[in-house]
């Protein structure tokens, strides 16, 4: 049986129990779902504001203090769910709720929560750092609804959170999803045509009045379409707290659509019988004539990262010549050079293929026969740096390990050290599992969450390949616990600023007068390391050295030891740069 452990602020009395706002969304969602199957346990771990009181008497559970968490759920932020054989941990509000909706509606094929993760079982699955529409959901909403519960209000002039408002605009936009011409068609035949927008040339036209092709829009009902689906869910309980707090019948004029979305979402089999756990919501502002609410200016764009109008060609466009040679420049004058090594740390050590089990080589990860080679001389290349560092005892962490090609290797040949391997992607970590079954290996534990919802103490961190900024949020999870970071970045026209990042990373890039935009340029053009013929590979390599170094001074000046180098062979990828950091006094 899974267990869902989720962070609670007091011991329950009379039923009522104070909790954080992310174990109120998860009951709701339980409730929702009606699943109680999951072994649920509150840990006592009062150190949180708001709190909101739940009822919790339709539950069965156990209490538990913090420090009595079994090892595998103390790794990640609560919520957690532990799931399988005990050996794996899915965090992150997001996730762990995708897996109370698919373990709910496994014990029956006419579960009212079937379509809840919407369109190829995608809904929520993109980790917040690269999709604007999850990190919504799971992260901005979250904040706004705390934020709010400990604000004081002018009593006459109230300011609505800017996040409503972004919800606002994302009600009004045209649908932007994957099945766009099914759900037409699917939406005609049951409701008809009420909730259509009828276009031809780009203009609206009636019913009946049309003549050739015509485009067929539908209107927002739900937060991703025309079926409610997981993001309602956890949009719901948010909007409940907000609506109940600033409530006001003067709202109408400022936000229709999310009202009558709250409304429709209300509405719902089981949706009203499941938001009665919230208690007492204290109501921030008192309903009067006098009281004017202003809606906040916030882009008129959908909250989809895949809408074409959150994107702007024109300030996308980052690999003009002349602006690379311009940041170039800025580098130059900066004084910093690309100090690199001759050879890849570790690079003396030896490595045989030939001892490797089947399942813990490549080929036993199933690659295609033309990666092979080249996989083999990464997972070389970084299984030996680890190998130089690694001490019986340590616990190593491979970020974004994918179905495991690394961390596995790492786990076999270290088997007095436990591995943990860290993926967002479920269907990776099935792989990676099977892999570790036949290999009969006790040192591994999987972690499906996205990196910064991972807490655990560990004294190596590896990644190959993380993406864009998943590289820096490696190593700056490794600075804050003093452990050792290998990292073969990836991707570098990813990174971007974001809820948790900003770049540069270094001071000594902050200072100088680089703004983002010129360090956006050196990224793109970093990824523009095609092949030895191509005029802009060359370039492409420097301005990768570039944000590497970037990244090895942060490291310097959090008191580390770095290395650059390049992997071994230089063709096995073209993104080839392997960072190597250790703390000073280092054990």
């Amino acid at each position: 049986m899974d267990e869902l452990y989720v962070q609670v602020l007091s011991e329950p009395v009379g039923g009522i129990v104070a909790v954080p706002l992310e174990t109120l969304v998860t009951l709701f969602t339980l409730k929702f779902c009606r699943h109680y199957s999951s072994y649920l346990i509150f840990v006592l771990k009062p150190d949180c504001k708001p709190s909101f009181n739940a009822k919790v008497t339709d539950f069965t559970f156990e209490l538990i203090k913090e420090e009595d968490l079994i090892d595998v759920a103390r790794i990640c932020q609560l919520p957690v769910m532990i799931v399988g054989d005990g050996t794996t941990c899915v965090a992150g509000l997001c996730a762990v709720l995708r897996q109370v909706v698919k373990d709910a509606t496994a014990q029956s094929s006419g579960h009212r929560c079937r379509s809840l993760l919407g369109f190829r079982q995608g809904c929520l699955m993109a980790c917040a750092e690269s999709s604007l529409w999850t990190r919504f959901c799971e992260v901005d909403v979250i904040n706004t609804v705390k934020n709010l519960m400990t604000k004081d209000f002018v009593p006459v002039l109230v300011t609505l959170p800017e996040d409503v408002a972004r919800f606002e605009i994302h009600m009004s936009q045209s649908l932007r999803i994957h099945n766009i011409h099914k759900q037409n068609k699917d939406y005609v035949n049951s409701k008809g045509t009420a909730h259509l927008k009828l276009k031809q040339g780009g203009q609206s036209i009636k019913e009946g009045k049309h003549s050739g092709n015509v485009e067929i829009e539908l209107d927002h009902c739900f937060a991703e379409g025309p079926v409610m689906t997981l993001a309602d869910v956890i949009l719901f309980p948010c909007m409940h707290v907000i609506l109940r707090t600033v409530r006001s019948v003067y709202l109408q004029p400022s936000l229709p659509l999310t009202l009558q979305w709250y409304e429709l979402v209300k509405l719902q089999d089981g949706v009203e019988e499941s938001i009665d756990i919230i208690m007492d919501i204290p109501r921030k502002i008192v309903d009067d004539l006098y009281v004017k609410y202003i809606l906040p200016a916030v882009p008129n764009q959908s909250l989809y990262k895949s809408d074409p109008k959150r994107y702007k060609p024109r300030n996308r466009i980052f690999t003009r010549q002349a602006d690379v040679e311009t940041s170039l420049k800025m580098v130059k004058e900066l004084g910093v050079m690309v100090d690199w090594q001759r050879y890849p740390f570790g690079c003396e050590l030896e490595f045989d293929w030939g001892a490797m089990p089947y399942e813990a080589h490549p080929e036993g990860g199933h690659l295609p026969p033309f990666r092979l080679e080249r996989k083999g001389q990464q997972l070389e290349n970084l299984a030996k740096a680890v190998l130089k560092v690694a001490k019986p005892g340590h616990t190593i962490v491979d970020f974004c390990s994918g179905s495991g090609h690394l961390g596995i290797i790492l786990a076999y040949m270290l088997p007095r050290c436990q591995l943990i391997l860290l993926e967002n992607k479920e269907e990776s970590l099935v792989r990676a599992r099977k892999r570790v079954l036949k290999l009969k290996l006790t040192n591994v534990i999987f972690c499906q969450c996205n990196l910064d919802y991972f807490c655990g103490e560990f004294d190596v961190g590896v990644s190959l390949h993380a993406c864009g900024v998943a590289t820096d949020l490696v190593i700056q999870q490794c600075i804050s616990q003093n452990a050792v970071f290998i990292c073969c970045p990836c991707c570098y026209g990813s990174v971007q600023n974001n809820h948790i990042l900003t770049y540069p990373r270094s001071q000594v890039f902050r200072d100088s007068a680089m703004t983002v935009r010129d360090y956006l340029v050196l990224g793109h053009s970093a990824d523009q390391t095609h092949d030895e013929h191509n005029v802009k590979t060359d370039q492409g390599k420097i301005c990768m050295g570039i944000i590497d170094t970037d990244r090895c001074l942060q490291a310097k000046e959090a008191g580390y030891s770095v290395t650059l180098a390049k992997l071994i062979p230089e063709t096995c990828t073209p993104k080839n740069n392997l960072l190597v950091g250790i703390p000073k006094n280092w054990q």
